[in-house]
């Protein structure tokens, strides 16, 4: 990688790094605003990790070495994943055939840590948050493979780059798919992101939750790096569905970039108008719900690839 694309490749991944909390504070402000709320600013994420990383950590007696080292290992992995992901025209600090792959398994290694570390505690009120985070992700990941990875077989690429780079909406085939390949990527991110209505991130009944109350006995940069962690997987899942729509396959610069702002701000209202108007789902009818978004994207690349 020459050292222009590498400088390129670190502004990339610190635009995501620096903005994921601006994102999440402008999904909760326009939450705040459909229920009739004023509603906390956009750069409350900002503050809270601001408080959260003066404050001290204090680790439960009962934890072991995992538990220290396992923030740290999610917040990287996920840092590692967000590094593949294209931001506008300039190409990822991480590029090569076959990241596709990394890309999935590094957030699933980021979830795997999370897990044993709530595990690790001895808490049943956490355990029991990782075993359905353990069950849910795996109705979850066949729908990044049937989705994305649809996407990567029709283009017939597999670095995440060229797949985004390479899709043109030209005919009304190609952009059903592509529509449909989104909703089922909408799906996997409120599942990803433990959002409604899978998971409502705002509660604090231990029995209901599945992330936070994995979270529950973590403090301090522990919990600084957990809730940041959520904040840039938010983010590339947008950025993913924004994507979809290949902003940055088009010649014009500016046009790609207001392209790629808008369909982010549509994101955040949808994710917005969806933990609204839904209520969250009972844990038996999850697995129906990611199942279902999986039977659309298998069936999706069926039809794509008959009619072609």
């Amino acid at each position: 990688m020459e050292l222009n694309e590498l400088i390129q490749g670190f502004i990339s991944l610190l635009f995501i790094f620096a903005f994921s909390p601006l994102f999440a504070g402008i999904v909760n402000k326009q939450k705040a605003i459909f229920v009739g709320k004023v509603g906390a600013p956009v750069l409350q994420p900002y503050y809270e990790l601001i408080k959260l990383f003066k404050k001290e950590t204090i680790n439960a007696d009962s934890s072991s070495f995992i538990s220290v080292f396992s923030p740290l290992i999610n917040f990287a992995t996920v840092i590692i994943a967000a590094a593949v992901l294209p931001i506008g025209f300039w190409k990822p600090l991480i590029s090569f055939d076959g990241d596709i792959i990394l890309f999935a398994y590094l957030l699933g290694l980021a979830r795997f840590f999370q897990i044993l570390a709530a595990m690790d505690i001895g808490s049943s009120f956490e355990g029991m948050g990782a075993s359905r985070e353990a069950l849910f992700a795996i109705f979850a990941e066949p729908i990044f493979f049937f989705t994305v990875g649809s996407i990567a077989f029709v283009s017939g690429h597999t670095s995440i780059n060229d797949i985004f780079h390479s899709v043109r909406l030209d005919n009304i085939t190609v952009i059903v798919f592509v529509v449909v390949c989104s909703i089922s990527s909408f799906i996997l991110a409120v599942t990803e992101c433990s959002r409604m209505p899978i998971d409502d991130p705002n509660t604090h009944l231990e029995l209901t939750m599945i992330h936070e109350v994995m979270i529950l006995d973590n403090s301090g940069i522990d919990l600084f790096f957990y809730q940041l962690s959520s904040y840039i997987k938010l983010f590339i899942y947008s950025v993913i569905l924004t994507s979809f729509f290949y902003p940055f396959s088009i010649e014009n610069y500016w046009l790609a970039l207001l392209i790629f702002f808008v369909v982010m701000l549509f994101i955040s209202t949808a994710l917005a108008v969806t933990e609204t108007i839904t209520s969250r789902f009972k844990m038996k009818n999850i697995p129906q719900y990611l199942l279902f978004a999986t039977a659309i994207g298998i069936l999706n690349l069926l039809i794509f690839t008959f009619s072609g």
